[in-house]
């Protein structure tokens, strides 16, 4: 009888989960779903997505991990519908900006120094500013309803 010896990726995953100290969900997350690419903005990483179920259940798995998830929709009589093209901009206190993109889905993740923040939304014109305030070991989710 042969021993069960671990396959290399579950012990690069595991080594990863070691060195990274990220919780062993996010490896799995990212892995079982294709997810977008991290992208960079001024050395602040973020990921924007979440078109089709497993992409956006993907993302907001991995959302519970960084420290800012934010997500966009119009107001619909049933329910809020996800919007996408979405132009973000979030400057400090000082009115400086520290992050600026353009999310290509309805959920947009941003490696965000904890601090408060003022968050300006555009969307088919429409623009909505919000309060943002990320706090150190807290991860903040925040949805951005434009009405109809």
């Amino acid at each position: 009888m042969n021993p069960i010896t671990p396959s290399r990726t579950m012990i690069t995953a595991l080594l990863l989960v070691a060195f990274l100290g990220l919780p062993i969900g996010t490896v799995q997350a990212q892995s079982a779903v294709n997810l977008p690419d991290t992208q960079t903005y001024q050395g602040i990483q973020y990921i924007t997505g979440g078109i089709g179920s497993e992409e956006s259940e993907g993302l907001l798995a991995l959302g519970k991990t960084w420290p800012l998830t934010l997500e966009f929709s119009q107001d619909h009589p049933q329910r809020p519908l996800w919007v996408a093209d979405v132009s973000v901009k979030i400057t400090d206190t000082k009115k400086k900006v520290v992050f600026e993109a353009m999310s290509d889905g309805p959920i947009l993740l941003v490696k965000l120094a904890p601090g408060k923040y003022e968050g300006e939304f555009a969307y088919e014109g429409k623009v909505l500013k919000r309060p943002v305030v990320v706090e150190e070991g807290k991860f903040l989710k925040q949805s951005v309803v434009w009405p109809r």
